[in-house]
């Protein structure tokens, strides 16, 4: 180990336990998980959480089941697992318009994030070695995935998001032209929320009432993953299920004259816009390797579009929606720069390419860039910059990068 990855890594855990949180919630429930930062972050997000399994997996897997088991804690008897868990307070009043929560006192929002925890919680039952744990896993994700397919999922094969953070990418330039004065980042968002709630925030209603619904790549990336976890898990038939939403998302999202997966909008049309998600299929086992080969050569490791010297940019270098910072007065997220999400889909297409020193390349330039700038929320792709949350312990999933370039995620060893 080097002097750049020994010092990160002793970061990476010293933040992880810093932010650390556990005790008893509002409704009985106990918990533990790790927020995203002490001061702007204090709730339990999904998709961070998942990031912080991971991370905590190459730690302390007991951490990692308590992160995961905490998610679990607050899903309904439905199934749903919300994207935001308010344990300790109810979201604030200022927050209220702009929050997917039905009712102010909601221990959850009534919304989802990329759904990739069958995905997790089969990485950390692997370490974990606890057959309580992985039957506990097989409910849980069974439960969450059935859900998804009840309420989300339409012919096409694919599940549909009805709001924008839905997909964990805000404020993307992608739904610009299907939200515009109502898109994330923007006053109008809060009338997008509200009429959202107005309809239960029922994907069936919304789309019978005309609304916004989308298909993303990433988040219908996200279940196939979910299902090959959930076959790790011992589910019988999780795998082909697995396969079923890939051949979806290949129907359906993939553009062949681009070579880019993009997001289905409202009209039916796929989004020109060239943005992350879009890569994330190529982590997705059951892809085929002619496509896999097309995403990873011609758009992730393209200078001019996604390899930057500061990895993995959430929008492509020359597309025209590119900025490199928030670009508003109110921020406007995931226009530009680099987040910690985009790495643990882009190391695992890179090893399923068979690309394994250029996964390696692409976590050292990560090391580098943490260890010069800090654990900063995003980050300027072309020089490193920090901007946002100055604590942000997602980015601890170093951690897990470090880890997958010897010993392959699932989705590689799937």
């Amino acid at each position: 180990m080097n002097a750049v990855r020994a010092r990160v890594d002793g970061a990476a855990r010293a933040l992880l336990t810093a932010n650390w949180r556990e005790g008893v919630g509002r409704d009985g429930t106990r918990y533990a998980y790790t927020c995203p930062d002490g001061e702007k972050y204090p709730y339990q997000w999904f998709w961070d959480s998942l990031m912080h399994a991971l991370a905590w997996n190459e730690v302390d897997p007991r951490r990692a089941a308590a992160e995961v088991e905490s998610l679990a804690g607050s899903q309904t008897p439905d199934g749903l697992i919300g994207h935001t868990i308010f344990w300790n307070a109810p979201v604030r009043p200022s927050r209220l318009a702009f929050y997917n929560v039905r009712r102010c006192a909601d221990l959850a929002t009534a919304t989802i994030q990329p759904p990739f925890l069958g995905w997790a919680w089969a990485e950390i039952a692997e370490r974990l070695d606890d057959p309580s744990f992985t039957a506990r896993g097989r409910d849980v994700v069974s439960r969450y995935h059935g859900w998804i397919e009840r309420e989300r999922m339409d012919e096409t094969g694919l599940a549909w998001v009805i709001l924008p953070d839905e997909t964990g990418c805000d404020a993307s330039p992608v739904f610009d032209a299907a939200l515009g004065w109502r898109r994330h980042g923007t006053p109008g968002f809060a009338a997008l929320v509200a009429e959202v709630r107005r309809h239960e925030f029922s994907f069936r209603r919304i789309r019978a009432a005309g609304g916004f619904t989308a298909a993303c790549p990433l988040v219908n990336t996200a279940l196939a993953l979910g299902h090959v976890g959930l076959a790790a898990l011992g589910v019988a038939g999780a795998r082909d299920r697995a396969r079923e939403i890939t051949e979806a998302i290949v129907r359906h999202l993939w553009d062949d004259d681009t070579g880019i997966f993009r997001l289905l909008g409202p009209d039916g049309r796929l989004s020109p816009v060239n943005v992350w998600q879009g890569l994330a299929p190529a982590a997705l086992p059951d892809l085929p390797a002619e496509i896999r080969d097309r995403v990873v050569n011609g758009w992730l490791m393209a200078p001019s579009r996604f390899w930057a010297r500061h990895p993995v940019p959430s929008v492509s270098l020359d597309d025209p929606a590119f900025i490199r910072g928030d670009g508003r007065m109110i921020p406007q997220y995931w226009r530009g720069p680099s987040w910690p999400f985009t790495p643990p889909f882009a190391v695992p297409a890179l090893l399923l390419a068979g690309r394994h020193a250029e996964a390696s390349a692409l976590v050292a330039r990560i090391d580098e860039r943490l260890d010069a700038h800090g654990f900063r929320e995003y980050t300027d792709p072309i020089n490193g910059t920090g901007i946002g949350a100055r604590a942000f312990s997602c980015q601890a999933v170093i951690l897990a990068l470090h880890a997958w370039t010897e010993r392959p995620p699932l989705p590689a060893r799937a």
